[in-house]
């Protein structure tokens, strides 16, 4: 796989503009990685859901300008703002991933996402190129390069609870029952050592035939 600037190239032949674009790899939306790794510079993003875990499919694509793919990738895979509710259930899946691809010349990118947009499965009024060319031609990679953040078909991580796990009505019945049986066991050690205190008749005392103690004074 290209491991390329994500960028914009283009040829100028007879008026016609040939462009080439070198895309980021898929990447796991998380707030604080974007943060960190997506440039606050303009260009065209897209965000992308792994159905099954393996397979891309477009969510939405865009431009950003002001503010930078940072800042427009950030908001647009938010799923707590009411614009995203409809991608909400996907955002919030940890299947969800963007690309980028930086462009900052207006014309270019207005040539390039005018075609894009025609090419991709989204819904989008038709968006006029910069009016230059005669023709605009893009190329882009034949695949797409994911970063998985989990391999296909392996659970997604559930996040660690606040506070500890909170027991459910089986924990607290089991530990009901081992407190009884713990209970039931101290009475029956208790009961035995009862038992074992009984007095014993002292080794000086003879018991004469009826039962009775024997006189043994001097006749």
């Amino acid at each position: 796989m290209s491991r390329t600037t994500p960028s914009i190239s283009k040829r100028v032949r007879r008026d016609r503009a040939y462009y080439r674009i070198e895309w980021s790899p898929l990447l796991p939306v998380s707030r604080w990685e974007i943060n960190r790794a997506v440039p606050g510079m303009a260009g065209i993003w897209e965000l992308y859901y792994l159905e099954n875990a393996r397979i891309p499919r477009l969510l939405k694509m865009g431009r950003a300008w002001y503010g930078g793919l940072r800042n427009e990738i950030r908001t647009e895979s938010d799923p707590d703002l009411p614009q995203n509710a409809t991608h909400r259930r996907l955002l919030e899946s940890g299947d969800c991933y963007y690309r980028y691809t930086i462009c900052e010349q207006a014309g270019d990118m207005a040539d390039v996402y005018s075609v894009l947009i025609t090419h991709r499965p989204v819904t989008s009024p038709p968006i006029p190129p910069s009016g230059r060319y005669i023709e605009v031609r893009i190329q882009e990679p034949d695949e797409i390069e994911i970063r998985r953040a989990r391999r296909p078909h392996e659970e997604a991580t559930p996040p660690p609870m606040i506070g500890g796990r909170v027991p459910n009505m089986f924990d607290v019945a089991r530990e009901l029952e081992q407190m009884a049986e713990e209970a039931a066991e101290r009475a029956v050690a208790d009961a035995s050592d009862g038992a074992d205190t009984t007095e014993e008749p002292t080794p000086d005392a003879q018991l004469d035939d009826d039962g009775g103690e024997a006189d043994t004074s001097p006749g």
